[in-house]
């Protein structure tokens, strides 16, 4: 795109011509008008996704940015919560999505560059204002108080809060040349955060700051929830659930917050995604119990999962994708484990997560060849990982006992071998 217009009269029309007012058409088969402007910015392309879907992969639309301006317009199925990407953003893996509601004939937008964020402008519908009203008075203040508390880290390095045994071994992560090695370090930093050895007294410091202003945050976000019935506290829930096991909401507000929306929408998309996630997250945990589905492989031959926990003493559910580094690592590490035990009492069944098509999966497993039940997950079809509790990552693996107790969950391999030992043995079954 050249410029052609001098940059301040540029501005001028760009705010007169996106925040004048649309006089909508009466809407036709719901169709919704998204229409706005950029500037201080070369974007040439912005990505329509579902705001709690993988923007990487769920896209809905990519728009093009034609003289500063776009305009597309869809069909919502209902009133939820929408993202808009820079595709320009999303290709160098670091993007920050611009929020909207689609519950209005035409949504007008001011789009800015990423140094601006915060001065994007977003115009349309009674649902926008209340989402604006939200972000300006609750998210964003705590956005700014976290600031405060992290711009210590602009004077000395982030590694300052780590204890010396977790900073040895990130060191150890940040040098290892294969993936192997790199998942060995990364389940020990994991083991150290569960033990609470990761943190140095500075960092047992900043942590208590941080305790302190989300305790004020989570009051003040579902006070606001339950004052507001509504698609926006819906979405604010939903991304809640999302991130309980690294960013946990106060359980009693979200259930009685849950419960209440669960009842207000009975209807909506946003109640059997919130009914899948809290489930996933509190039965897919050790003592839980797993949750029985179907996929197809690659003949499109369906395969239930109860029939394999029956079947053996133990069954690892690995649910994988093949664009996940780490998983196809963890899955590797399995396979001495599952031919030394594969006649013993113990399988598994693997279920890879795939977007769009299946040639990256045929590919992979022509090379891989791997030798236990290899079930598709195509597009969340069957919504496993949303009821496995791992709608925000790749893959996990859960250890499942005859009875259909969750073992374990993302064991690793010599800790799957370990109860392994201590089951079958349990079971009577000579090893």
């Amino acid at each position: 795109m050249k410029r052609v217009i001098p940059l301040l009269l540029l501005t001028l029309i760009l705010f007169q011509s996106c925040l004048q007012e649309t006089k909508s058409p009466v809407k036709t088969n719901k169709a919704t008008v998204l229409k706005g402007c950029v500037y201080g910015r070369d974007s040439d392309t912005l990505i329509l996704v579902k705001a709690h879907q993988d923007t990487r992969f769920d896209t809905i639309a990519s728009i093009p940015i034609l003289d500063w301006e776009f305009e597309f317009t869809f069909n919502p199925e209902e009133v939820e919560l929408y993202h808009l990407v820079f595709k320009d953003e999303l290709n160098e893996g670091a993007w920050r999505p611009i929020e909207f509601y689609a519950d209005q004939d035409t949504i007008q937008f001011v789009l800015h560059s990423a140094t601006d964020f915060f001065e994007n402008e977003i115009k349309g519908g009674q649902i926008n204002t209340l989402f604006k009203d939200y972000q300006e008075n609750i998210n964003r203040p705590y956005g700014l108080k976290l600031e405060g508390i992290y711009k210590i880290f602009d004077s000395i390095p982030y590694s300052s809060m780590y204890s010396e045994t977790y900073q040895e071994v990130l060191e150890k992560l940040n040098t290892a040349e294969t993936p192997e090695e790199r998942e060995t370090h990364f389940n020990t930093m994991e083991a150290l955060k569960k033990q609470g050895l990761d943190k140095n007294e500075l960092g047992r410091k900043i942590d208590a700051e941080v305790a302190t202003v989300q305790d004020t945050y989570w009051t003040e976000k579902y006070t606001f929830i339950n004052k507001n019935p509504s698609i926006v506290s819906y979405s604010l829930l939903i991304e809640d659930l999302q991130s309980l096991s690294y960013n946990p909401a106060p359980k009693e507000k979200l259930i009685f917050a849950l419960n209440n929306l669960n009842e207000a929408f009975p209807n909506h998309s946003y109640t059997e995604l919130s009914q899948n996630l809290w489930i996933g997250y509190t039965e897919m945990t050790p003592g839980g119990q797993y949750i029985n589905f179907s996929a197809p492989d690659m003949d499109a031959v369906y395969h239930e999962l109860k029939p394999f926990v029956k079947k053996n003493d133990v069954l690892l559910l690995d649910l994988w994708a093949t664009w996940c580094g780490p998983c196809i690592v963890r899955s590797r590490l399995m396979k001495p484990v599952y031919e030394k035990y594969k006649n013993k009492g113990f399988d598994i069944v693997g279920v890879a997560g795939e977007k769009k098509n299946l040639e990256a999966y045929k590919k992979f497993m022509n090379a891989e060849q791997w030798p236990w039940k290899n079930l598709i997950e195509l597009d969340n079809e069957n919504k496993i990982w949303e009821k496995y509790n791992i709608m925000n990552g790749g893959g996990g693996m859960f250890l499942i006992s005859k009875s259909g107790e969750i073992l374990a969950v993302d064991p690793t391999a010599e800790e799957v071998e370990a109860i392994l030992e201590k089951q079958l043995l349990n079971n009577d079954v000579k090893i």
